[in-house]
């Protein structure tokens, strides 16, 4: 008489030694450690955005106080325009510390770009305490010209 096996069929994979079935603990070790090094190298590039964006955030805060001291040296009279006594205050703005430094040339003979009816206004904004790379620590300049409020001789 013949005998019939009524087992389920997984029943019959697993009792037949030569199916595979599932993984392999070698395969599955092999898996799990590719998945750490992909997340190690993602979790290194949300580290450096970090820092990017903080020096950015810094580069436009600076820059924001260049802006508001310039604003302030325009409303200041052509003739009281000179280079301020140094060092300036250190300025905070938006928890973050800067150092200004202003420069306004008005001598020709120096070479910078000024003269008695022009002068050049030169500031210098940088980011104190900042942590990182060099470029996070970079000053902003801001430079303009300006010049004296009178006509000239066509206009006599």
């Amino acid at each position: 008489m013949k005998r019939t096996d009524k087992r389920h069929p997984r029943a019959k994979a697993a009792a037949n030694p030569s199916g595979q079935q599932g993984f392999t603990l070698l395969e599955l070790t092999i898996a799990l450690l590719i998945m750490m090094i992909l997340t190690l190298g993602a979790a290194s590039l949300f580290a450096y955005a970090i820092n990017y964006n903080s020096g950015a955030y810094d580069r436009t805060l600076a820059h924001a106080v260049a802006q508001r001291q310039m604003e302030y040296l325009r409303r200041t009279p052509f003739d009281s325009l000179v280079t301020p006594a140094q060092p300036e205050p250190v300025i905070t703005s938006g928890g973050r510390s800067f150092s200004i430094v202003t420069t306004v040339c008005a001598d020709a003979a120096a070479g910078c770009g000024g003269s008695a009816t022009l002068k050049k206004i030169t500031i210098q904004v940088t980011p104190q305490g900042a942590a990182g790379p060099n470029w996070v620590r970079s000053s902003v300049r801001v430079e303009t010209l300006r010049a004296a409020p009178f006509t000239g001789t066509y206009f006599q």
